[in-house]
């Protein structure tokens, strides 16, 4: 018997790292099928990319039908599917279809009570998830509709049966300030609360730098330095000073907060900034990366105090262009704190007292607007895409509950920034390039060409052309697109179809530029206290600076580089969905009491099912469920991406101006329900008792050729 268990338990094993599975009470050698194993990853559509290979790329697509309770990050076992796979356009991944889960990732779900045939069962919380689980034993007092965190306690679920879970953490109630913070942070897994180990290791350093700490470092104290943040910022690493060459030109000096000069490499406090990879913002409050007294201390660049910094010293021509660069480890005492809207109201609405209130920084701000502009003006005639996309800040009052929301305004102050930054990132990838000093760079690969082409076509319901050759088209084209709706009303549309078109950023070892800033170069440099890349970044250019060559074993180095950077692409996407439901949750939550109200809309997606309708007002979109267009019968068109009344012609694009009709809330969804206003829903029709399906007002989906 002893023998029958332990060879039942190598099986598992090989069945676990993908070497053998069993099917139908047999076991295949994976490796003589046509089966392929890989890790699962959950998208936003509800479909999925496994990704498989040695370096983890995505390999095949699964719809979300075809998923199962796969879920995000299980390492799963699929059939490619040839005959679909024939049909691919060129540039997709090859379908398959999942077959089996070899093993769980997640080990935990979060989700809400609910109390059912006198047994408490999860509702998840995240609304993909096909997931039936009863919650056993103690549930440490929670109430029905309380947010929990279970444990599954049989990953193997027997019989095909619901899973069974036990309640670990009660997060509580969805009306209690801060609980949809926690929500978020235990769905995605994202630390929350340091270790004891990485707070005693920072209680350890000082509260400031001492004279010691900058004796071999390039004093910049006297230099009039400042750092422009939003009025609400929570840490300020980076700062800036700017002044006119007397041969003509520029000088810009970007000073960033040295942390590398505290979170030693290999430390409890890098392990733990690579394991959050960045910090995470909320409404209310932030996760940071590192610990308080760094993040918002040591390592921040307040005023009248000196600071170990990172320079990057730049010479621009008069045309823009990096004509000398220089790195150098520095100590700064940034001469004032400054807000975006502060310094735009002194460049664009100069006031007499200005020279007695800023003294030397007022003309050093004059001379930062002045290269801004020289710069943008550079980067645009190269190709650069610039994006102006509306966004929306919710207001909360003093106990955490959101009263409203305001547009995020991008100012002069705002380019001037981006502008210096963008300038100190593409200076240091090109730095460390040059050098062939492995390194992270930030990479933005050309757009797929079936996503332009796709592009092409919805812009054409616009009068818009994309001009070019769409495999190889070049950054202008699409800045050429953005130039003619600029101030029209669909710029704002327009804008998000072109980013939506272009492929994810992500970080590599290899210097493949930035598509979209139309770069040859780009690095992440630029915040260290907030994002793990900068951080690496400033470790190699601080050892090259300091006669250091790259390693003999390049591969070596390029193989756990690369690892690096998955890792925090990963942990970047992870903190950005983090961010977005957080938002979507609140403006959802903050319509709850406005049920019946109409609102100014405009078109943001079209499926069969209906129309998803983006309230002006708010920044969020609500679904106008097809059934609800009750004047006509609609059919759908996949390639015009329209939605149109087969009988009275009417027909809904993207981009239309509409105006809608709150008809409900459902706040642990993080969704809303809208009617088109004045256009009454169809009343139900009978059931028909032929075997005969009814004809009722679902869309239709024609094909083109079809």
């Amino acid at each position: 018997m002893g023998a029958r268990k332990e060879f039942a338990a190598m099986l598992e094993r090989l069945e676990t790292t993908g070497s053998a599975v069993e099917r139908n009470r047999r076991w295949y050698a994976i490796g003589f099928t046509d089966w392929r194993v890989g890790q699962l990853q959950r998208l936003d559509s509800g479909d999925a990319l496994v990704r498989s290979g040695a370096r983890g790329e995505p390999g095949y697509f699964v719809r979300g039908r075809d998923l199962k309770d796969a879920r995000d990050g299980d390492t799963v076992l699929i059939r490619p599917n040839r005959s679909r796979r024939a049909q691919q356009k060129a540039g997709d991944l090859p379908h398959a279809t999942l077959v089996k889960v070899l093993d769980r990732k997640v080990r935990s779900v979060v989700g809400t009570l609910e109390e059912r045939e006198r047994r408490r069962w999860l509702i998840p919380f995240d609304a993909k998830l096909s997931l039936d689980l009863i919650v056993d034993g103690d549930d440490l007092g929670a109430r029905d509709g309380d947010f929990v965190v279970v444990d599954i306690l049989d990953q193997s679920r027997p019989g095909g049966g619901p899973w069974r879970g036990r309640v670990r953490e009660v997060l509580g109630d969805l009306e209690t300030p801060g609980v949809d913070v926690k929500v978020v942070l235990r769905h995605f897994e994202i630390p929350e609360n340091f270790p004891d180990s990485v707070l005693q290791a920072s209680s350890g350093l000082p509260a400031d730098p001492e004279p010691e700490d900058w004796a071999d470092r390039s004093d910049f104290r006297d230099d009039i330095v400042i750092t422009i943040d939003g009025k609400t910022a929570r840490d300020f690493d980076d700062a800036i000073s700017v002044r006119k060459r007397d041969r003509g030109g520029y000088h810009l000096a970007v000073h960033i907060a040295d942390v590398s000069h505290y979170v030693e490499e290999g430390s409890v406090l890098d392990l733990e900034a690579y394991r959050r990879g960045t910090s995470v913002y909320f409404p209310e409050r932030a996760v940071p990366m590192l610990p308080e007294n760094l993040s918002n201390g040591l390592c921040s660049l307040r005023p009248d105090v000196p600071r170990l910094t990172l320079s990057a010293l730049l010479e621009i021509a008069e045309d823009g262009k990096i004509v000398k660069r220089r790195f150098v480890e520095s100590v700064i005492r940034s001469r004032r704190r400054m807000t975006y809207s502060e310094v735009r109201r002194v460049i664009e609405e100069p006031a007499a007292e200005d020279a007695a209130e800023y003294g030397e920084v007022l003309p050093m701000l004059r001379t930062a607007h002045e290269l801004m502009k020289i710069r943008y003006r550079a980067r645009v005639a190269r190709g650069s895409i610039d994006f102006d996309l509306p966004q929306g800040n919710v207001i909360l009052d003093t106990d955490g509950v959101t009263v409203g929301v305001h547009g995020a305004d991008r100012t002069v102050a705002h380019r001037m920034i981006e502008e210096f930054m963008i300038a100190a990132n593409e200076a240091v990838s090109a730095e460390l390039a040059g050098h062939e000093m492995p390194a992270l760079h930030r990479v933005h690969d050309s757009p797929a060409r079936d996503d332009l082409f796709e592009l092409r076509t919805v812009l054409k319901g616009f009068g818009i052309e994309l001009s070019g050759e769409l495999d190889n088209l070049h950054p202008q084209a699409l800045q050429r697109v953005l130039k003619q709706v600029e101030g029209r009303p669909e710029e704002p549309f327009v804008s998000t179809l072109v980013l939506r078109s272009l492929k994810q950023a992500l970080y590599a070892p290899e210097a493949r530029g930035h598509y979209a800033l139309a770069a040859r170069y780009y690095a992440h440099f630029t915040s260290p206290i907030r994002r793990y890349p900068d951080l690496l970044v400033h470790r190699q250019l601080k050892a090259l600076a300091s006669g250091q060559t790259p390693a003999d074993d390049q591969t070596a180095v390029a193989e756990r580089v690369s690892g690096i950077g998955e890792r925090c692409s990963f942990t970047e996407r992870r903190a950005e969905r983090a961010e977005r439901i957080i938002l979507q949750w609140k403006l959802v939550r903050l319509l709850a009491d406005r049920v019946g109200e109409a609102f100014d809309g405009r078109v943001t997606g079209i499926q069969p099912f209906g129309l998803f309708v983006q309230l002006v007002e708010f920044y969020v979109d609500g679904l106008v469920p097809v059934r609800t267009l009750g004047d006509d019968y609609y059919v759908f068109d996949e390639a015009q991406h329209t939605l149109t009344g087969r009988d009275k012609g009417r027909v809904f694009r993207l981009g239309d101006p509409v105006r809608v009709v709150l008809s409900e809330v459902d706040s642990r969804r993080r969704s809303l329900n809208l009617l088109v206003e004045g256009m009454a829903e169809p009343e139900p029709r009978p059931r028909r008792r032929t075997g005969r399906r009814p004809e009722g007002r679902r869309s239709r989906t024609r094909r083109p050729g079809r």
